[in-house]
């Protein structure tokens, strides 16, 4: 991952992908000037799962899309866009939880087939659609505790109810449903580098991994 990670970009997407994860190293500096303790660690936050993409060598349309919600999810806490248009919370978790989900079902199928000596391990959809929704529902609720975290330590004007909560899950939960279902688009064209083979990258459809010879 690391040798992913530092690999220049090599297509315009890749390019862009790059230019949105500084614009998020930008945006955490001018919440450190403008911003109080509560956009900064939005921020952190946001930039820290920005990076994550260009350790998986995901596709270029999928970084993209992944870090533009990313940011604009970000951006939408600043300007207070979640309480002053209507709606605009359930839409944001929808695609922001969905399109996580589908970045830990990537990092996790990179996880198993190191561990399974090669290759890229293969689950068939109904599988992957049940692993990402999981995903997603996970990562759900870990966002809803940080904002309960918050609201009760950091700063009460963070909005949080009971009914605010479960219509971001129940969003972020179909929106897992639905990344699962087009997996195969999101993983295809990856960029991965096999680090056991400087220079190779992993095929563009999933493959069993290969039993290991004694």
């Amino acid at each position: 991952m690391i040798t992913t990670f530092l690999r220049p970009p090599h297509s315009v997407g890749q390019i862009v992908a790059d230019g949105i994860r500084v614009l998020g190293v930008l945006s955490l500096v001018a919440a450190f000037v403008w911003c109080g303790p509560v956009e900064v660690a939005v921020f952190a936050l946001a930039l820290l799962g920005l990076v994550v993409p260009r350790f998986l060598g995901i596709r270029a349309a999928f970084d993209i899309g992944f870090g533009l919600i990313v940011l604009i999810a970000a951006w939408s806490n600043v300007f207070d866009l979640y309480t002053r248009v209507p709606g605009w919370d359930i839409v944001i978790h929808f695609i922001a939880n969905g399109l996580t989900a589908a970045v830990l079902y990537v990092l996790f199928i990179r996880l198993l087939s190191r561990d399974a000596g090669g290759g890229t391990t293969e689950f068939p959809s109904w599988a992957a659609i049940v692993l990402t929704t999981a995903f997603g529902l996970a990562a759900g609720v870990v966002w809803e505790f940080g904002e309960w975290v918050g609201h009760t330590y950091i700063d009460s004007a963070i909005f949080v109810n009971y009914d605010d909560t479960i219509g971001d899950l129940a969003a972020g939960a179909l929106g897992a449903i639905v990344a699962g279902t087009v997996l195969r688009y999101l993983m295809a064209h990856n960029t991965s580098v096999d680090e056991r083979s400087p220079g190779a990258s992993l095929s563009t459809r999933p493959r069993k991994a290969q039993p290991q010879q004694s």
